[in-house]
């Protein structure tokens, strides 16, 4: 049996570009939240500018080397590699559906328990990732953009205004995915920060080291260029920075008060689930 040796490496150098693409934007976005609770919240500070426009250069910085990327990804020593291939496929469902499921699981338990904290934090990742992802979707209709697989790997250039209303082919750019693993790892980081701040250092890592993995995954599985993750992951973050300083700057939103008063229990004597909901009106 012959070894291709060079196939870690290959898969290493994808993963850091990748990282190493997103992380100074996530760096700059995620400062600590902690200090907010007593003061009006601005909806789009200096700080998440600075963020985005690190995220747009990003993105313009790699556009050159999809075409490299996506013929390096498609390596048969990768691609032939079948522990890979499941690990892969794994990390791509822990961005969706993964982490709209934990999600709504966090938003319930939270119910459940009496833990108005698990609650807010289900619901603010349910709330960013229905924002983040709708606006996904948008861009993805009107770019138009060809999914890699589509032109062979050859032509990370290949746009038409509109083309992705009609055809899921040519909606790769941004990536959904990772629009949602970074909508849910951002939105989960901060709220982190906010009620948990002696946990934030050991989350913060994990849940972006988690959510660019699957940025790796998308362009494995020939769905994404590398520029289509980096807008995604752009995506995902400013928009959930938004949504949820806007619920912390109107704790009486309409959403808050008709969702997070919920209360699931079970009922006294009943094998079934008792839902009660009140308003907060």
């Amino acid at each position: 049996m012959i070894i291709d040796v060079r196939m870690p490496m290959r898969l290493s150098l994808l993963a850091q570009l990748l990282i190493l693409a997103v992380a100074p934007a996530c760096a700059v976005a995620q400062v600590s939240t902690s200090d907010t609770a007593a003061r009006s919240v601005d909806i789009f500070p200096r700080h998440d500018a600075i963020a985005a426009a690190v995220f747009v250069l990003g993105t313009l910085a790699i556009m050159p080397l999809d075409r490299r990327i996506a013929e390096q990804s498609q390596h048969a020593s990768l691609q032939n590699n079948t522990v890979l291939n499941h690990t892969m496929t794994t990390v791509r469902d822990v961005g969706e559906p993964g982490a709209i499921i934990l999600a709504g699981a966090t938003y319930l338990y939270g119910r459940s328990a009496d833990s108005p904290r698990s609650a807010e934090l289900g619901l603010r990742t349910i709330e960013s990732i229905g924002a983040a992802g709708f606006t996904s979707l948008i861009i993805k209709s009107v770019a138009g953009r060809a999914r890699p697989y589509v032109v062979s790997d050859t032509n990370p250039h290949d746009y038409k205004f509109g083309r992705g209303l009609r055809d899921d082919r040519y909606t790769s750019f941004p990536s959904g995915h990772v629009t949602t693993a970074f909508a849910a790892a951002s939105t989960a980081s901060q709220e982190i920060s906010y009620l948990w701040p002696q946990a934030s250092h050991l989350w913060t890592p994990i849940l972006f080291t988690t959510a660019s993995l699957v940025g790796v995954a998308r362009v494995y599985e020939d769905k994404h260029w590398a520029s289509d993750v980096i807008a995604g992951a752009a995506v995902g973050t400013v928009v959930s920075r938004i949504v949820v300083k806007y619920s912390r700057s109107h704790p009486r939103n309409a959403i808050d008060r008709l969702l997070l008063p919920v209360g699931v229990s079970q009922a006294s004597g009943s094998p079934g689930t008792l839902l009660s909901w009140n308003y907060q009106f």
